[in-house]
């Protein structure tokens, strides 16, 4: 760029100059770029663009006698067009004070108490921390319009205007994003599907579990434990009929001579059973109880009544004080599923994150499981079937506890109640304070309809015994079902249980699985606990503040109704399951009385 003081003592530069007067009244050219190069080297002498004033650009027909003039003004009038498409005033905002607090509000929420319960658990705010660490902490530069852009964009950059952001577009967003956070992770412990084998179908709830139609896959839950008692109950769906299992099988598929005979023969079952259904049906004061229930090969109401009452669970195997021994193992009916039957099984129990989904529960050392056939325990492939175990079948409720040392109990000779901490399950009768029980160790216990399965003794008025694995490798272990053929569960993790256990040794407490996930607090609450943080400065204006406090309120609704209404179904399925068993439901809180309807003027 030419520079006006060295014109001054060169005559054939002045004599340039008044040629290039003469022209100056015609229109400028349409090609900028000469413009361009001039704004990208200022005269040194003048002021900084920044501190110019804001004064509006003359319009006038006489030319400009200097270019320095003319492209200071051609600075401000495209940074004045550039504020005005971002929608923003730059002294509306203070983006490093807004900057600092995005920041401050993505740490708090990684690492505060108030929303971290537990280290490396998720934020009870994910969807607003999944906004924050998408839109707005991205590496990025600020511009002077209080727009955040990515440092890494060419010439022509994506910007983000983050203030408008946060006003008009956040909470809408933020909406869109926690429904969906809610649909793939539940406030609640449940089947995880990102920790399942890919031929199961989970249910939406995330608890409801059918296998595929070829081999055993395993889920394994949400959430683990490795210290303290813990209990789960699942209970057993009808599988697919063997018609829709043949279906649902590849053309060309290979079957060996025993699956074929077992295919034929259940289909003869069914058909036999579709005959039965259909007279029971027919006959003169049927109930409907009789009508849709499961009668079987050519049996009676009668029989079949009676056999319900002998196979009811494990509950008419015991005697009086609830141990089991021979009488688990005096019937073949006592075994749930028919062996080498064709259909729907289940293999259920505990598993590491390094056990084999593409397995059953059971399969390697690191799973342990019971199996609906004569209820055999399995761990590393090694089955046992007379250990005192119970099969089950479609109607059942199979309870699973696992109980861990803490590291402090390492060593110890001697553990009382108060190491377990528990709920209002517990076992045996009141111990004395001078009482206390033989050692804990690592173990697994299994039970049917409420009853526990295994052995006991009783010494002194001291229960114990009837673990189904004792001395189990220490470590984190998640509830896990594996299915086959279509087998069909749905868990309960609790706080209420259709059969709560039974039968335990003297002093042993358990908790249910659902309270090792914090239960979301209430919107309220949580909005006052971001307050205490402090984490907004005092320079970020006011609506932005107010945006944020709005969106933190928003998540935390939501998450705490879509908690509330799991917890009601809950509670209407354990409900209906005590109901439809004959069961006391004393326990679980009174249903809520349904609206009355408002008459129309």
């Amino acid at each position: 760029m030419k520079q006006a003081s060295s014109t001054d003592n060169d005559p054939s530069i002045a004599n340039m100059q008044q040629q290039q007067d003469l022209t100056l009244t015609a229109p400028p050219p349409e090609d900028d770029s000469q413009q361009e190069e001039n704004t990208s080297q200022p005269h040194p002498d003048l002021p900084a663009m920044d501190p110019l004033p804001d004064a509006p650009a003359e319009s006038t027909s006489e030319p400009t006698t200097t270019t320095t003039t003319k492209s200071s003004t051609t600075i401000k009038s495209k940074k004045r067009n550039r504020d005005t498409a971002q929608g923003t005033n730059a002294s509306s905002t203070r983006p490093a004070a807004l900057q600092t607090s995005l920041q401050q509000i993505h740490q708090t929420l990684l690492t505060s108490p108030s929303f971290s319960p537990t280290p490396g658990a998720s934020s009870s705010l994910p969807a607003f921390q999944a906004f924050l660490q998408s839109y707005l902490l991205t590496p990025t530069t600020i511009g002077s319009s209080g727009s955040i852009s990515n440092s890494s964009s060419t010439s022509k950059q994506s910007s983000i205007n983050v203030p408008h952001l946060l006003r008009h577009n956040m909470l809408s967003s933020l909406a869109t994003l926690a429904q969906k956070h809610l649909n793939d992770v539940p406030p609640y412990v449940h089947l995880n599907p990102k920790d399942a084998a890919p031929q199961l179908g989970i249910d939406g709830e995330k608890l409801t579990v059918k296998g595929g139609m070829r081999g055993y896959r395993m889920v394994r839950g949400s959430h683990g434990v490795e210290a303290g008692g813990w209990y789960y109950e699942v209970e057993v769906l009808h599988p697919p009929s063997i018609q829709d299992v043949i279906q649902s099988l590849p053309e060309n598929v290979r079957l060996g001579e025993g699956v074929r005979e077992g295919f034929r023969k259940g289909l003869e079952r069914e058909k036999e059973k579709d005959n039965t259904t259909m007279m029971t049906r027919n006959e003169p004061g049927a109930t409907e109880e009789e009508v849709n229930g499961n009668p079987e090969e050519g049996q009676s109401m009668a029989n079949k009544k009676k056999k319900r009452r002998l196979t009811g669970g494990a509950n008419s195997l015991l005697d009086e004080d609830g141990i089991g021994g021979e009488k688990f193992k005096t019937s073949k009916q006592e075994t749930g599923v028919q062996q080498y039957s064709i259909g729907g099984h289940l293999r259920i129990g505990w598993s590491m994150r390094t056990g084999e989904l593409q397995a059953p529960v059971g399969y390697d050392r690191w799973s342990y499981g019971i199996r609906d056939i004569q209820g055999s325990r399995i761990h590393d492939s090694k089955r046992e079937d007379r250990w005192g175990g119970v099969g089950f079948q479609p109607g059942d409720v199979v309870g699973f506890a696992i109980y861990l040392l803490d590291k402090d109990d390492y060593g110890m000779n001697a553990t009382s109640s108060s190491n377990i901490s528990g709920s209002s399950m517990s076992g045996g009768t009141a111990m004395k304070k001078s009482q206390t029980v033989t050692a804990q160790t690592n173990h697994i216990r299994f039970f049917k309809n409420g009853a526990p399965m295994g052995d006991f003794i009783v010494s002194r008025g001291i229960k114990s015994g009837g673990e189904a694995f004792d001395n189990i490798e220490a470590g984190t272990y998640y509830p896990a079902i594996s299915s086959y053929m279509g087998g069909t569960a749905r868990v309960n993790f609790g706080p209420y249980f259709i059969y709560p256990p039974k039968g335990l040794p003297t002093g042993m407490k358990l908790q249910p699985m659902c309270e090792i996930c914090p239960k979301p607090k209430a919107p309220g609450e949580i909005l006052d606990l971001f307050k205490k943080e402090k984490c907004i400065l005092k320079k970020v204006e006011e609506a932005i503040t107010q945006a944020i406090h709005d969106a933190v309120f928003l998540e935390a609704e939501v998450r705490y109704e879509t908690y509330q209404k799991h917890l009601k179904d809950h509670v209407d399925f354990v409900r209906k399951g005590r109901t439809d068993r004959g069961l006391s439901t004393s326990d679980l809180p009174e249903p809520e009385p349904m609206p009355v309807p408002v008459p129309v003027p």
